[in-house]
């Protein structure tokens, strides 16, 4: 086992260092340009279908669903350059990567995420999300049932999750309680349109954008 560090922090990607949103919304007038208003609404079907099933973004199991529907449309070509082509480190937000390493400065930064096994790990890498962690990059399909295999990998004294799905963040504090601190980033629509659930935990601390944790002085030094 590795030894045990002082103090990991653990950081979701999409909504809270990648605005996931302004994705979504390029992806959707690219879809309308190819294949017209049906074909963008048959695809973001597809989408939700796969989302509500598997529990996280699926854009390409919704893809492979959408190929077979079209007939294997010729624009589904076209379709995958723009998933692999696509420059995502355009919607960073601001100073996400700053944060990276502040973080990193103070303890270990390990990015969180759930997602599918090829599109997440492309996107946080050509974001640059990846080579400013060091390539500790954990991708799950539900991240809060992994943190077994979290805390063999990264054992710590503390952590800190930070995160814009309050239902994570509740799920992680119900499991680790006092060895987590977490921290919810009120960014993406999940945050701003998710009604209160009496049943989730308050986060430790909110805060209204990724960048304000680089104005947390005093709070970071409560963690030494």
């Amino acid at each position: 086992m590795t030894a045990s560090r002082k103090i990991v922090f653990l950081v979701d990607v999409d909504d809270t260092l990648f605005d996931n949103d302004r994705f979504e919304e390029e992806l959707s007038r690219f879809l309308e340009e190819k294949f017209g208003p049906g074909g963008r609404d048959s695809f973001l079907a597809f989408f939700e279908e796969c989302r509500k099933q598997e529990g996280f973004a699926d854009f390409l199991g919704a893809f492979q669903k959408f190929r077979i529907a079209t007939r294997e449309h010729p624009n589904t070509m076209e379709l995958a350059f723009f998933f692999r082509d696509y420059p995502f480190d355009r919607h960073l937000y601001p100073e996400a990567l700053n944060v990276l390493d502040r973080l990193s400065a103070l303890g270990t930064t390990v990015i969180l995420s759930d997602g599918d096994a090829f599109f997440q790990p492309h996107k946080i890498d050509r974001a640059g999300i990846r080579s400013a962690v060091a390539n500790r990059v954990r991708i799950f399909v539900h991240k809060e049932t992994r943190l077994d295999r979290l805390e063999e990998e990264f054992p710590a004294r503390h952590y800190v999750l930070i995160d814009d799905k309050h239902r994570i963040l509740s799920a992680v504090k119900k499991q680790w309680q006092d060895r987590v601190t977490t921290i919810w980033v009120r960014q993406g629509h999940y945050a701003r349109e998710d009604p209160p659930d009496a049943g989730l935990l308050p986060p430790d601390r909110t805060i209204e954008r990724i960048g304000d944790l680089l104005l947390e002085d005093s709070f970071f030094g409560s963690l030494a």
